[in-house]
């Protein structure tokens, strides 16, 4: 039994195995100046803020391909974003790359006065941090600054950037307290939140008790929202953060698709690089194939998912290129190379630049005698891998070459 497996298996392995040798990791090339700083992580703007009276600075990172495509792509808001920046630029671009989220226009949203401006509620006496009885007196800044959000840097990037309308807010710790206190304030602003070791002591764990009431009067939430903490955070930070979700599974909206994690062995701070991968990862899992099975595989619901996909997240969203591989492959050892060609033609479209799949595309044409569709993938692929360096030209042509012979 085993062996009529191994045997059924070594053709998608060996069809995946030449996936991976053709499709190499392709470098982008990212702008320097000149003398030699590396650039990519964006640009600062400053925001001149008639709601919140300052000039603020904002960061915007730009997908790669944003310059030379029409395409729309949805937003991340970053609290703290001078802070955090780095690691989340990096971090949705490899995600993106490997087809795990969609490409995402990135705006770090850099902190002035993080206790004004993050928190909810004035603090009075006895605030964790405080002393002398004197609370902070600055607090309680959220609702001004979430009407800073609202009405002047949305709209802002909204009409300078093409934007899809998906939206995802991120905050840590002070930005974590109040991405849940948009959550439950202003719930239609935000499409999905990454909320990473919320501060929900705040001010007698407030947050928790808003929750009670707000989770029991909205039966119906169409959210994703991911809660995460380091698993090395402090003890009450890790409580706080699970009372607050004992309330969401209690009365958990329809069609709220949250998670709660404690991730790795990392305390507050170091968490962060983590939590944004698991959050962006959580928010994005629709886009792992889950749903079609060489077994079930239906090309009209598969082209439909696909659009739905695209029209939920933007034109540049695809599932990770091993999906693709692993279901054509499947079906063409199955004998249903009409259905392969249909998933492979899909991959070919969203990974262009992997030639691959264009020459894998062209031996299943040929399989079924579409002789010149199997020609001009060809011709495509040595357009592709003369553009990338990538030395397989010629074996192209030959194989060009023999298909017009016969």
């Amino acid at each position: 039994m085993r062996t009529k497996i191994i045997k059924r298996l070594m053709p998608i392995a060996i069809m995946v195995l030449g996936y991976c040798q053709l499709n190499a990791q392709l470098a982008n090339t990212i702008d320097m100046t000149e003398d030699g700083q590396l650039l990519g992580l964006g640009t600062q703007h400053i925001y001149k803020s008639k709601i919140l009276d300052e000039d603020r600075p904002i960061i915007i990172s730009l997908p790669i391909g944003y310059e030379t495509s029409n395409a729309n792509y949805p937003v991340l808001y970053v609290l703290d974003g001078l802070g955090n920046i780095k690691h989340t630029v990096a971090t949705a671009e490899l995600l993106a790359e490997s087809g795990l989220i969609s490409p995402l226009i990135i705006v770090g949203i850099q902190s002035m006065d993080r206790a004004k401006d993050l928190t909810p509620s004035k603090a009075g006496e006895g605030v964790y941090g405080g002393a002398g009885g004197a609370g902070i007196p600055q607090s309680g800044g959220a609702p001004l600054f979430l009407k800073f959000l609202e009405e002047e840097l949305i709209p802002y990037v909204e009409t300078t950037y093409r934007t899809h309308p998906f939206r995802i807010l991120e905050g840590h710790s002070f930005g974590g307290l109040f991405s849940t206190f948009v959550l439950m304030q202003s719930p239609d602003l935000f499409d999905a939140f990454i909320i990473q070791a919320p501060a929900l002591w705040w001010n007698n764990e407030e947050m928790i008790e808003t929750a009670k009431t707000f989770y029991m009067a909205n039966f119906s939430l169409n959210k994703t929202v991911y809660f995460g903490i380091g698993g090395d955070d402090g003890w009450g930070m890790r409580q706080e953060l699970k009372r607050y979700v004992e309330v969401v599974n209690k009365n958990t909206p329809h069609g709220f698709r949250w998670k709660h994690e404690e991730v790795g062995d990392e305390d507050h701070n170091q968490a962060r690089l983590l939590l944004n991968y698991h959050g962006l990862r959580f928010i994005f899992s629709d886009l792992k194939n889950t749903k079609f099975t060489i077994e079930n595989f239906d090309r009209t619901t598969f082209l439909k998912d696909e659009q739905n996909l695209i029209s939920q997240y933007g034109e540049m969203t695809r599932r990770p290129a091993m999906d693709y591989v692993k279901l054509y492959a499947g079906l063409d050892e199955k004998g249903e190379t009409t259905d392969a060609i249909v998933v492979l033609k899909r991959a070919t479209e969203a990974y262009p630049k992997y030639v691959g799949l264009l020459n894998n595309l062209a031996k299943l044409y040929e399989k079924v005698n579409q002789i010149q569709r199997a020609i001009s993938t060809y011709e495509e692929a040595i357009k592709v891998s003369k553009k990338y360096k990538l030395g397989y030209e010629e074996g192209y042509q030959l194989e060009i070459d023999r298909l017009e012979k016969n």
